[in-house]
């Protein structure tokens, strides 16, 4: 009896402990599914319905996770992780659009990790000025000089201004959370930050730095130049904590004819593009200049193409916005998807224009890549060089691993490639393309986590041999620089590679 006893008590322990083990797992199951980062909402529209500023980013935003779900009234459009507040973790900010409000002004949500929740939450949320997703940047800088992080939304609304909303971090409740409060919403023709030097103690963190102001650009409504503006300075007034109007100034702008003008800047985005077709050199430099800038648009290619003194950048022309005084144009690297370029280009004169660059912020690029400033349009005679450099794409395809005697292996799957030599490893994209009689490999090197380290380009000596069912492919790469007047060879080392 008192086995009995003891094989029911042993039983019935097992059983309580299955029962334990069971209910604990579901519990940790639970908790692990709510903490994990949600997919980012899918919202299934029919080809009709599918709005076409949004379809550029539709694929690259349904791929992105989120650290929080939308509300049954969003539909995220973009997700992006920046540190707001110089913590341990990233903050993210969602580029939202509100499906239940009139207009279709474009919001952000920041989500933060909550400690003592050990989870994501919503921190707060915002409203800019901005409709167009396709034009819409997220940055965040110090416009205050406080050293604390602004979030600085740009973009354009659907009357073609450019726009600019301020959002600065302040004090909540919830002191363990972000918060921010709008200082500032602007809609002009053009705005522009004037980033003032600051001083050696703001960099060490020290003192405060100075603020920086903002200029808003109008067309000038008592002028019959139709290039001349009003610029309307705003500055940081600490008293009501916000950006205020501090003052106006008439600029005046280049003489135009009328007729040159109303033919260019009609509102339509395609005599603005016609007016751009062709190769434009930076201002204040000849044409042959080895150190000038040139800018070659082809608009019935789909094509930008950015010739600096070593490099030359192949850019995709996805779309334009038509502005007062131009066009805002966005366009994509060839072989470097992650790399976007808005470009606010202006009209300055009969063959003169105005090029700002913004580079997309989750792509951090060199700083001396910089395209900003005045350039004039090149005459048909002299470009001749220039233009015969443009891009033809050439027969041969690079694809699969090539191998060099000394063990160096350069890999090409699609547009990116492996380059390894002993220990060292490096990706990226890589374009090929002929340059007169040259053939022409650009490879554009990236760091994780797609940071710019550096491009490389090499004239190409290309030959096949078949042995049977063999076939023999070698590369003879020769480190070079591409200028406009053609190719220039470099005094580096050769890479000789080979593939069967």
């Amino acid at each position: 009896m008192k086995k009995l006893i003891q094989a029911l008590f042993l039983l019935f322990s097992v059983a309580a402990l299955g029962i334990a083990v069971y209910f604990f797992v579901q519990a940790r199951s639970a908790a692990a599914e709510a903490n994990r980062p949600l997919a980012m909402r899918k919202t299934v529209l029919g080809q009709g319905e599918l709005d076409p500023e949004d379809a550029a980013a539709k694929a690259k935003a349904e791929a992105a996770m989120n650290r929080i779900a939308a509300l049954p009234n969003e539909v995220i459009l973009d997700t992006l992780s920046v540190n707001l507040d110089q913590d341990e973790v990233d903050e993210q900010i969602l580029t939202v659009r509100k499906t239940d409000k009139s207009g279709d002004r474009l919001s952000i949500v920041v989500a933060d990790y909550s400690q003592g929740r050990r989870t994501w939450v919503r921190a707060w949320e915002g409203e800019t000025l901005a409709t167009k997703f396709t034009t819409f940047q997220i940055q965040s800088e110090d416009l205050i000089g406080d050293h604390n992080l602004d979030i600085v939304c740009s973009g354009m609304d659907d009357a073609n201004d450019q726009t600019m909303t301020v959002f600065r971090r302040v004090k909540n409740q919830d002191a363990e959370l972000v918060y921010f409060a709008p200082v500032c919403a602007i809609a002009a023709d053009s705005i522009l930050v004037n980033k003032l030097d600051r001083s050696e103690g703001y960099q060490l963190g020290q003192t405060n730095g100075v603020s920086w102001p903002i200029h808003a650009f109008k067309g000038d409504k008592n002028s019959d130049n139709v290039l001349d503006q009003v610029k309307t300075d705003y500055v940081w007034d600490f008293k009501s904590g916000t950006y205020v109007e501090a003052g106006t100034q008439k600029i005046p702008g280049a003489l135009v004819e009328k007729e040159m003008a109303a033919k260019v800047l009609t509102g339509v985005e395609g005599d603005f593009e016609g007016f751009l077709q062709g190769a434009w050199c930076e201002s204040g430099k000849g044409a042959l200049d080895p150190t000038a800038r040139i800018l070659v648009f082809d608009k019935s290619a789909n094509s930008i193409i950015f010739y600096s003194p070593d490099a030359q950048e192949d850019f995709d022309w996805n779309e334009s916005h038509s502005t007062r005084y131009g066009l805002y144009v966005s366009c994509q690297n060839e072989s470097v998807s992650d790399l976007r370029r808005l470009m606010d280009i202006e009209l300055t004169g009969a063959d003169a224009i105005s090029v700002r660059i913004f580079e997309d912020l989750q792509m951090k690029v060199d700083s001396q890549g910089n395209w900003d400033g005045s350039y004039r349009k090149m005459p048909p005679q002299p470009v001749q060089g220039a233009l015969s450099a443009t891009r033809s794409a050439p027969t041969l395809k690079l694809e699969g691993s090539y191998r060099g005697s000394d063990g160096t292996t350069l890999s090409f799957d699609k547009q990116r490639f492996t380059f390894q030599t002993g220990d060292m490893v490096k990706k990226g994209g890589f374009i090929l393309f002929s340059l007169g009689k040259e053939m022409v490999l650009q490879l554009t090197i990236l760091q994780d986590p797609g940071i710019l380290e550096g491009r490389k380009s090499y004239r190409v000596r290309y030959s096949e041999t078949k042995t049977g069912k063999t076939t023999s492919r070698h590369l003879q790469l020769s480190p070079a620089r591409a200028t406009i007047e053609g190719l220039e060879l470099l005094q580096e080392p050769e890479l000789s590679l080979d593939q069967r």
